[in-house]
Order: C-alpha cells, then sequence, then structure tokens
C-alpha cells in the first residue's frame, strides 16, 4: 500500500533529524570547536536551513507530480477510449451542475440502421464510421458544449446557456454535417436526433433527458434521418 503524505513528511523528517545528527557529530562539531559561539551557532543554523529547504522542495515536487497524476488519472475516467468523446460517467456527473444555468439543452443523437451497418460490413468497419460520426459532432458544436459517447451509437450533446430555438438549429446543422459526410465504399450515414430544453420541457434534468430521449425515438419512427422536438411537435 503507498503511503500517504503525511506518513512520507513524518518518515522524511525523522531520517532528516538523525541525518543532521550524523552531520552536526562528525562534521559540524570539529568545526565549531575552532570558531566563537556566535560563529558556530549561525554556521550550523544555515546548515539545517538549506537541508530543510531542498528536502522541503523535493517533498513538494513529488506531492505535486503525484497530484498530477491523480488529476489525469481521473480525467481519463471520464473519456470514451474508441471515440475520444467524453462518457457516459462524465455526462452523469455533469448533469448534477445544470442548476447553475438559466437554461440549457439536450440532444439525443442515434446513427441510423447501424446494427444493420454492423452486421452487414463487421464492427471495424462500424467503429470507424463512428469514430467518424462523433469527431464531426464535436466538431459542430461550441467550445462550451459537451459531447458524449452515452452507450453504443448513442451520443448526447449537453448545451449550457441554450434555450429551444438556438438548440433545434444546432441539431439541424449537425445532421446535415453529417449528411455530407464521405462515407464510400459504404452507405450514406444519418442520423437521427431528439431535442428537449430547460424550463420549457420539464423543471427537473431527469425529465428533459426523458423529453430528449422520446423525441429521439420519435425522429426515428417517422423515418430517420431527422430532427424531433417531442412537446412542440416540430421534426
Amino acid at each position: 500500500m503507498k503511503l500517504s503524505f503525511k506518513s512520507s513528511l513524518l518518515i522524511s523528517m525523522i531520517l532528516l533529524g538523525s541525518g543532521y545528527g550524523l552531520l552536526y557529530h562528525f562534521i559540524l562539531m570539529p568545526l565549531i570547536r575552532n570558531t566563537n559561539g556566535l560563529i558556530g551557532c549561525i554556521i550550523q543554523g544555515v546548515i539545517f536551513g538549506l537541508i530543510n529547504y531542498f528536502m522541503s522542495i523535493g517533498l513538494y515536487e513529488k506531492y505535486h507530480k503525484l497530484q498530477n497524476s491523480n488529476r489525469i488519472l481521473k480525467e481519463d475516467l471520464k473519456i470514451d477510449k474508441l471515440t475520444g468523446l467524453l462518457n457516459r460517467r462524465a455526462f452523469d456527473e455533469d448533469i448534477c451542475k445544470l442548476h447553475l444555468h438559466e437554461n440549457y439543452s439536450i440532444i439525443f443523437i442515434d446513427i441510423d440502421n447501424f446494427r444493420e451497418f454492423n452486421n452487414r460490413f463487421g464492427h471495424q468497419t462500424g467503429d470507424c464510421v463512428l469514430q467518424k460520426v462523433c469527431y464531426e459532432i464535436n466538431d459542430s458544436v461550441r467550445a462550451s458544449d459537451n459531447v458524449y459517447r452515452y452507450g453504443g451509437e448513442e451520443v448526447v450533446i449537453l448545451l449550457k446557456d441554450c434555450n429551444k430555438n438556438r438548440a433545434l438549429e444546432v441539431a439541424e446543422k449537425v445532421r446535415l454535417n453529417i449528411n455530407k459526410l464521405d462515407n464510400n465504399p459504404y452507405p450514406t450515414i444519418t442520423i437521427s436526433l431528439g431535442v428537449a430544453s430547460y424550463p420549457e420541457d420539464g423543471t427537473e434534468v431527469e425529465e428533459i433527458i426523458k423529453s430528449s430521449d422520446n423525441a429521439l425515438l420519435m425522429a426515428k419512427g417517422l423515418g430517420k434521418n431527422q430532427v424531433y422536438d417531442f412537446y412542440t411537435l416540430s421534426p
């Protein structure tokens, strides 16, 4: 088990004290005998201060590196390895902070006929298509927006400080950009999208998520390759 920072500090200070005792006994005492008392005390203080300084710097750098490593590890746990998007875990954490925004929108996206595509052309080719689609979606939104791989071929966009009308515009932009992707020699890629916004479609984030997911199901049921807003009935 790795030692905590406090335990490491305690052991380091004990070792430092022991080392200083040996240094004092074998080196400083012979020097001090040949100097007056004041100079001897100053020499001891300077040497002890320097030793403490370099030891503290070493411990600080070690602790700082450990903090950075932990931060990087934590961030890695929120990234989907295949697509490079944020993952479901990151989404679950981020939606807890949405109360800080006056309005926000959620877009659920599903690649049309993706299972059939995988069965026909293989999962490796399907993974390439998924990567291509996710890259284009991420490139189609603002830097302040977050895109998540929700599961399988399903992607979610979280639009902060974004009302319903703006969210519908973003969704349509994403749909058109995906339609333009060059997928030769394979079939054209299309997606279906469901949009819901706070506060128009609910007062709780769970309601917004459910409304967006329901809108996605309606978009797929009505023929796919379209944006659907469940409550205003505007495919």
